[in-house]
């Protein structure tokens, strides 16, 4: 039993290795650091801190949205997948909630030249469907107080409203959204890769202890 134990065993850790070593990049999936920094910079500024960035106004998921679907599009793929989580994203189009800065009807035509789909206001609050590629536009508009990926959905597939959720604190914040967690949830959420590897690790270790 011994003799075959030790001549199975270069092929278990061959086996073992060659699933190993996939595994090991749990990174993989995370934005290209260029997209974050390029998207750190239009929320942060050129020092890098605070919210007064050329596009700050958008937040710091939209911005990263943005970086990601001009990559995408340089790379003339099949299939966009934003590595922002809770993004609605369908044919170039995300769906936001936006907060106007006065009136919604003034923002909501604002926000139609942009070319946004399926406009609905309730309040101060603007929904619908914003194309990707205008991210930076809506930063600039001066009828937008604060902008967030929408949550909600009705039946129409057109966003539901939130004000209470996304309703900014001052003129000067961006939307309250998951995006001021954005850096620290990232580092500290471990990925699918994270657990195989653990499991590899746990595996190998049983069977060189076999073999002793």
């Amino acid at each position: 039993m011994s003799h075959a134990s030790l001549a199975l065993s270069p092929g278990l850790l061959g086996l073992l290795l060659t699933l190993l070593l996939p595994a090991l990049p749990a990174t993989a999936q995370q934005p290209a650091d260029s997209i974050r920094a390029e998207a750190l910079q239009d929320f942060h500024g050129t020092d890098m801190t605070g919210k007064d960035g050329p596009l700050a106004k958008a937040g710091l998921e939209l911005l990263m949205l943005y970086h990601e679907y001009q990559a995408f599009q340089r790379r003339d793929g099949d299939t966009f997948s934003p590595s922002v989580t809770g993004a609605r994203v369908t044919d170039g189009h995300v769906t936001i909630d936006a907060i106007a800065q006065d009136e919604a009807e003034q923002l909501r035509a604002d926000l139609k030249d942009l070319g946004i789909k399926d406009a609905a206001a309730a309040g101060r609050i603007v929904s619908g469907r914003l194309p990707i590629d205008q991210i930076p536009a809506l930063a600039k508009l001066g009828s937008l107080r604060g902008v967030a990926l929408s949550q909600m959905e009705t039946q129409g597939g057109v966003s539901s409203p939130t004000p209470t959720d996304i309703t900014p604190k001052t003129p000067g914040d961006t939307v309250p959204t998951s995006a001021a967690m954005e850096e620290s949830s990232s580092e500290e959420a471990p990925g699918p890769e994270g657990g195989m590897l653990i499991f590899l690790l746990s595996v190998l270790g049983v069977l060189l202890l076999t073999e002793l």
